[in-house]
């Protein structure tokens, strides 16, 4: 009587005898199965790479558009804004019941082909991604004032920046800038560590800093800039006339200039009373945290607005009230209902891959009973010496299946390993040029049904083989009744 052991023993000296063609299924087997999971691990990690791009804000709030639009704007800095929140928007919204916190972010400029996101302090403590995981440092920390920098890791190895590195900022969103905000460079203060998201592609600067730059652009367009005396200098082209007015100072009589200069002062107290009341107005919009304050901006908007609440009951109350807000058309969205409903717009392509991955498997597997096939004339000697050692039909029948199940095994290893190794080989690749990471856990719950379902469908394509070779048992056999 042949026990398991004599069965294993058979089947690998019979594989033995067959090397070569052996080998071929198996790198076949191999080639379909890594392609078959390594399709399905890309397409698990895409799907919670979405899902968990933001993670522990409860709303985003913008102006009024699409949910998939301002999704792209505020979380994956993609397209331009048409709209802004206003800081008196803003305002209403902190001062709602259930509000918890509140992160504007302010977009528009670039730097180098790199989106710059305008916020607080309060992004890198209250921003979270993957399970609630919060940004960490790789180095420096986060700004501290208008003129501070904080780098996403995947800016800082592009453009090879450091600590201490000075960089100019650009008007627009273009990869190619005519317009740069050199009044105001500002130095890196710290760089983010990887976190497979869109952060890692984007610069961070205090809401103090866009503040500066765009005061300054203000400026610049009215033809006036401050000194550091205060006094007034005029735009290009009228300094000369004041120039001449100093060498004609003659013609100048001292009412006149007193008059003017009255005028003038009356002029500078009723801008300072202006500039008082509105910053009175607005300034307890400011967030503080551990005894950071934020001023309330003079470009008077921002593009979106991080939401946190005190409790998930509330939030679709407060999307309502934002969205029929009275004084401003704004728009709130759940961020994981439109990542649902941008995966869902992209999604296609990934069932495309995983149908070509299934077809090229199964291609592989239909090899594999075609060389059982082929191999049955061959094995008939084989058959019959089994047969005169006493070998029962049964046996013949197991260990063709045996031999299946063992080429099969040793692709789903190779291509298992294979797929680790290039995981670990990829994702400094793929962090550094897409911000994604593939994680080592490729046991999904999805690949486990299909590991499953190779192995069934390896039995059910061995099964004629087998019986084939299990009737040509029982003729050599003469008829005899197994044993």
């Amino acid at each position: 009587m042949l026990n398991l052991s004599s069965l294993l023993g058979v089947a690998w000296r019979s594989l033995l005898y067959r090397f070569s063609g052996v080998v071929l299924t198996v790198v076949s087997v191999a080639i379909s199965v890594f392609v078959l999971l390594g399709v399905e691990h890309v397409r698990q990690e895409a799907r919670n790479g979405f899902a968990s791009t933001v993670s522990g804000v409860d709303l985003i709030v913008g102006a009024r558009t699409g949910e998939v639009n301002l999704l792209l704007l505020s979380v994956f800095r993609i397209g331009t804004p048409t709209a802004n929140v206003s800081w008196s928007s803003l305002e209403q919204i902190e001062a709602q019941k259930n509000v918890d916190w509140t992160v504007p972010i302010s977009l528009g400029d670039s730097h180098r082909g790199f989106r710059v996101v305008g916020t607080t302090q309060e992004f890198f403590t209250r921003y979270k991604y993957a399970n609630r995981q919060a940004l960490a440092f790789r180095e420096g920390a986060q700004f501290s004032g208008p003129t501070d920098v904080v780098l996403g890791s995947r800016v800082a190895a592009e453009l090879s920046y450091g600590l201490g590195e000075s960089i100019v900022l650009s008007h627009g969103v273009a990869d190619v800038s005519f317009t740069h905000h050199d009044q105001l460079p500002l130095t890196v203060k710290g760089i983010l560590a990887p976190s497979g998201t869109p952060i890692d592609s984007a610069l961070f600067v205090d809401l103090s800093a866009i503040d500066a730059l765009h005061a300054d652009e203000s400026d610049n367009n009215t033809g006036h800039t401050k000194t550091d005396e205060g006094t007034d200098t005029r735009g290009e082209g009228e300094p000369h006339e004041e120039h001449g007015a100093h060498d004609e100072h003659g013609a100048h009589d001292e009412h006149g200039a007193h008059d003017e200069h009255g005028a003038h002062d009356e002029h500078e107290a009723h801008n300072e009373h202006v500039a008082r009341d509105e910053h009175e107005e607005n300034g307890g919009a400011g967030h503080a945290e551990e005894g950071h304050a934020h001023d309330h901006p003079l470009i008077g908007a921002v593009t979106a607005v991080l939401v946190g609440l005190d409790s998930p009951i509330a939030t679709l109350q407060v999307k309502r009230w934002a969205d029929n807000y009275p004084d401003e058309a704004l728009l709130a969205i759940l961020p994981g209902v439109a990542l649902t409903q941008l995966w869902e717009l992209v999604g296609n392509v990934e069932a495309v891959l995983l149908g070509i991955s299934i077809l090229v498997f199964a291609s592989s597997l239909l090899g594999l009973n075609a060389m059982l096939l082929a191999s049955m004339r061959e094995r008939r000697g084989e058959i019959e010496v089994l047969r005169s050692i006493g070998a029962p039909s049964f046996f013949i029948l197991a260990l063709l299946l045996l031999e299946s199940l063992l080429i099969v095994t040793t692709g789903v290893v190779l291509a298992v390993l294979g797929l680790l190794l290039c995981i670990g080989v990829a994702n400094d690749v793929l962090v550094q040029s897409f911000g994604l990471m593939l994680s080592f856990q490729i046991f999904s719950s999805s690949n486990l049904f299909f590991l499953a379902l190779i192995y069934l469908t390896t039995l059910i394509v061995t099964v004629l083989p087998a019986l084939q070779a299990y009737h040509v048992s029982k003729s050599v056999g003469g008829g005899s009744p197994d044993s």
